[in-house]
């Protein structure tokens, strides 16, 4: 299922606003350089990341399966040099892609071993040879979601185009499992113009450094680049908040 902030067009037209930072496509678009790419963005949301490469001359399809987050893409400023798709990796043209990407934390959506590697072995088979896939998933060893729940504090009051939102946010469990963690939290959006209420429950893995290398070899990738930044350091499972991937076929 699809979660209620993809395709509610209150929270979708709010998304970007939400994920303003681009320090992560800043890093993606470096590694992929400015020599025309055809590239596949897995999970592209709103589009912004996909028309940023489109824009700069690279051959853009994009993926994704909330149709409210596909409805925005196609409706922002060149959306029209992409070619959107609505669908999960098993849904992507067969290409060939000298790349792929899947930002925002999209891989952690997927919450079985069995999921993460049929999307793998979805992207690695329309890479062309030497192709990469770029993804990212948060180090379970940093448990970044302790610092997700309002707590005692209540609501946090923010300004937006939207006029004032009160925000506030839930742990509601946490998972252990031998392969990481599985992580359910809720976020409610207020909207004070007229008291309109939205919740959002969601739950995703946190995969071990280990297993998901060991995912990486099943699925047929060749070499692995690894990083715990993005100004691209190297990865310390005990230390690094991100696991950054950058998997050749």
């Amino acid at each position: 299922m699809v979660d209620t902030v993809y395709n509610e067009p209150r929270l979708v037209a709010l998304y970007d606003e939400d994920n303003a930072g681009q320090w992560d496509t800043d890093f993606y678009a470096g590694l992929i350089g400015d020599e025309p790419l055809r590239i596949a963005d897995v999970g592209c949301g709103t589009g912004s990341f996909a028309v940023r490469l489109a824009l700069a001359g690279h051959m853009l399809t994009g993926i994704d399966p909330a149709s409210g987050m596909l409805e925005a893409a196609r409706s922002r400023d060149g959306g029209e040099l992409v070619d959107w798709v609505q669908g999960t990796a098993a849904d992507l043209p067969p290409g060939p892609f000298d790349a792929a990407v899947m930002t925002g934390h999209a891989f952690q959506c997927l919450l079985t071993e069995a999921e993460i590697l049929e999307t793998l072995i979805a992207v690695r088979s329309r890479l062309a040879p030497g192709g990469t896939f770029y993804f990212e998933t948060r180090n379970p060893a940093a448990k970044a979601w302790l610092k997700w729940d309002s707590g005692n504090a209540g609501p946090s009051v923010s300004e937006s185009s939207a006029g004032t939102l009160e925000v506030e946010w839930e742990l509601i469990s946490v998972d252990d499992q031998p392969d990481g963690a599985l992580v359910t939290f809720e976020d409610r959006t207020v909207f004070r113009s007229d008291g309109e209420r939205f919740v959002s429950r969601s739950t995703l893995k946190f995969v071990r450094a280990e297993v998901l290398k060991d995912l990486l070899d099943r699925a047929g990738f060749t070499y692995v680049d690894w990083y715990g930044d993005w100004e691209g350091g190297p990865f310390v499972e005990a230390e690094s908040r991100e696991i950054i991937v950058a998997a050749r076929r």
